[in-house]
């Protein structure tokens, strides 16, 4: 990562959700949220499967509000939203200044949307790059993503399988 490339953000991986469904131990992978963390980042990002359907929460740590993000708009998508941020919050309770529990929930709208029932996971990638971006993103102006899903596809395997992990 190059500092100063991206807004600061913490990561919360699905895994955190989907094996709570399980009854699972979940707290290893919200082990890295503590106050430091929190201090030091703008953004917390929890993408979210379920019912196989990705969507991506996205929780602002300054302003104190989660923005919700859905490529199939729906209220059911949305509906188990209180007790994804509850279990976060139940494992994560002193890394926070404040309740998270109690942040306003915004859906956002004007985002880009599948019109398939396939790509959900690569909107929710494609929605977590634009917002960890320093400039705002202007949503009415981002129409073109179903017609270059192949080549975000692509960019995405690339970057991917041209990693080294350390």
């Amino acid at each position: 990562m190059c500092p100063g490339l991206y807004l600061p953000f913490l990561f919360v991986s699905s895994f955190h959700w989907g094996y709570k469904k399980f009854n699972a131990d979940t707290k290893k992978f919200v082990s890295h949220i503590n106050k430091e963390s929190v201090n030091a980042a703008n953004l917390i990002l929890v993408p979210i499967i379920e019912s196989s359907h990705w969507t991506l929460l996205v929780g602002n740590l300054k302003n104190k509000v989660w923005d919700f993000y859905d490529s199939l708009p729906k209220k059911t998508h949305r509906a188990i939203l209180p007790e994804v941020i509850s279990h976060l919050y139940e494992e994560t309770t002193t890394s926070f200044a404040t309740d998270i529990r109690r942040w306003r929930i915004r859906r956002i709208k004007q985002v880009p949307t599948q019109k398939n029932s396939v790509d959900c996971g690569m909107y929710v990638c494609k929605y977590m790059e634009a917002v960890i971006q320093p400039e705002a993103v202007v949503w009415a102006d981002v129409k073109d993503w179903e017609d270059n899903m192949a080549k975000f596809r692509a960019e995405f395997a690339y970057a991917i399988l041209s990693t080294t992990i350390k």
